[in-house]
């Protein structure tokens, strides 16, 4: 099988394991016909492949893009989270899974800011961004970006890093049960016991941009 062919069959069959989604709902998100996506899926070796513009439209519809420029060795596909703000993380945690899944991906695709990764997601993370000092006892510092998993995703360990939102407040702490250990200087951000807090997610990645943007 030709090596373009092949990455795109892996990338395809990869969102929808990681995502639970079958090609139909795959292309009804992304507002594509479904006809040539299964055809490919059944005979990536023969059928014709998708259109660049149906390519395009499922991954911005998956957050998540193949990639055509790799060896034999099998690469996980790279993915986009959104960056939501504090009032987006209300929003979300309000919502149930499925709703809480649209609500992120149409984020996404809605241009805003977004976190680059080199390895799939769930459909519900997403990143927020540090505006200031009071988590720095946990090495978080203003614009650093945390991308976050739901904890029914990934659920916390000991030592990992939790996020929680309370009223006008989004904590940090260290996970160690039946307690949550507060890393941000914040007075609002108390420690408390893990059973009932309100907990958005585990912390699964920083990215901290290493210069200023220059102001034009």
């Amino acid at each position: 099988m030709q090596q373009i062919r092949l990455s795109l069959y892996r990338w395809l069959k990869s969102v929808m394991d990681e995502r639970d989604w079958t090609a139909s709902a795959w292309a009804r998100r992304a507002d594509v016909t479904a006809t040539n996506l299964t055809r490919f899926l059944k005979d990536p070796g023969n059928a014709s492949m998708p259109s660049a513009e149906t390519i395009g439209k499922l991954a911005f519809a998956a957050g998540s893009e193949p990639r055509f420029l790799s060896t034999n060795t099998q690469l996980s596909p790279s993915c986009r989270v959104p960056v939501l703000s504090h009032d987006q993380i209300l929003r979300v945690m309000a919502l149930s899974r499925a709703a809480a899944q649209d609500y992120v991906s149409a984020a996404l695709n809605g241009g805003g800011p977004s976190v680059l990764l080199d390895h799939p997601t769930s459909p519900r993370a997403f990143a927020l961004q540090i505006n200031s000092l009071h988590m720095n006892a946990g090495g978080l510092l203003p614009r650093d970006q945390i991308v976050i998993e739901p904890v029914d995703q990934v659920p916390p360990r000991k030592g990992d890093m939790v996020i929680t939102v309370d009223g006008n407040s989004i904590c940090a702490y260290r996970y160690y049960h039946p307690q949550l250990v507060p890393i941000s200087t914040d007075p609002d951000c108390c420690p408390m016991v893990a059973e009932g807090a309100e907990v958005v997610g585990v912390a699964i990645l920083v990215v901290r941009p290493l210069r200023a943007e220059a102001v034009v």
